[in-house]
């Protein structure tokens, strides 16, 4: 039996609200300063596309796995050079909304579109940004090079998951790439 490589989202570019978006950056802990971790290749991307957010005036808020608190690799990866208005949760589950104040600390700023980012896209971001659009209603963008997984086929996987989600959550979710993001005012889409 043959299979075929599953239908992947192409990502577009994107003018986003600064004021109306935040970016969460799931689980980009201190282990991502080892090269040999899959976490590092995200490193240079997200680095330039924080500040570039920062600039913007975005707010960005980072995850850490609660069972890694006060632990060396419980921080967020200390080379995003972390904004004391940028505020790190410790959500104890795979999706980073539940048992938690991220939502809280979204709404309350009149945040309506998430920028989902992280490690283990199959886990963290598949599952976060997935209740971001559904019970949430979040509009959610994923840039495709702001996510890692352990191996080729997690990613593959994650990126054709988000596609063919029932009942039309598949439609919820908006494909790019952290280069393809823009800031500006409010735009209609």
């Amino acid at each position: 039996m043959t299979t075929a490589k599953p239908r992947l989202p192409v990502p577009q570019p994107l003018t986003l609200d600064a004021k109306r978006t935040g970016v969460l950056v799931l689980d980009l802990t201190e282990l991502c300063a080892n090269p040999k971790e899959v976490c590092s290749r995200l490193v240079p991307g997200m680095t330039a596309f924080l500040e570039k957010a920062r600039k913007a005036g975005v707010f960005i808020a980072y995850t850490v796995m609660a069972s890694l608190k006060g632990t060396p690799m419980g921080r967020e990866y200390s080379g995003f050079r972390r904004q004391p208005a940028e505020p790190v949760f410790y959500p104890d589950g795979f999706n980073k909304f539940i048992g938690g104040d991220l939502e809280p600390a979204l709404r309350s700023r009149g945040i309506d579109t998430v920028i989902v980012t992280g490690f283990r896209s199959n886990i963290a971001v598949l599952y976060t940004a997935t209740h971001a659009a559904r019970p949430l209603k979040f509009r959610v963008v994923v840039p495709v090079d702001g996510m890692a997984a352990m191996g080729d086929y997690e990613q593959d996987y994650t990126l054709y998951q988000f596609t063919v989600l029932p009942g039309g959550a598949s439609d919820l979710f908006t494909f790019t790439t952290l280069d393809g993001i823009t800031f500006g005012q409010a735009v209609k889409q």
